[in-house]
């Protein structure tokens, strides 16, 4: 599941619950939020790609940043955008301090890591969805 799957996940879940509310004086559940700690762990991940890319391919690819910042737009501002800012550096810092250079070994890195934030992802839609 991608992050369009997450975010159509956001969307169901921040729109749909008031329509399914039957009286109109009956209190409206606010939607979800996905725990911090997953959205936290995706940024980290999505921090660690990053950091793989653009070892192997330079600066200019932000492949991975662009996921992070659509991520990002979805969680708004405050201490959760902070949150996940701070995460996805640390993916950084971390990926490159274990890493240091490219190897060939790099692509299959960075496919273990795309597996985790996919499995992150499903997660996350997953308990928006329950």
């Amino acid at each position: 599941m991608s992050l369009r799957a997450l975010a159509l996940a956001a969307f169901i879940a921040a729109f749909t619950a008031p329509a399914f509310a039957q009286d109109p004086e009956e209190p409206v559940e606010p939607p979800r939020e996905a725990p911090i700690g997953m959205v936290a762990e995706l940024a980290e991940t999505l921090g660690r790609a990053h950091a793989v890319r653009t070892l192997c391919n330079g600066d200019q690819d932000s492949t991975w940043r662009s996921y992070m910042l659509n991520l990002m737009a979805f969680e708004g501002g405050g201490p959760r955008r902070a949150a996940l800012t701070d995460a996805f550096n640390r993916g950084y810092r971390g990926q490159n301090r274990d890493s240091g250079s490219c190897t060939p070994g790099m692509t299959a890195v960075e496919a273990g890591i795309a597996r985790r934030g996919r499995e992150l992802s499903e997660a996350i839609a997953r308990s928006y969805l329950n």
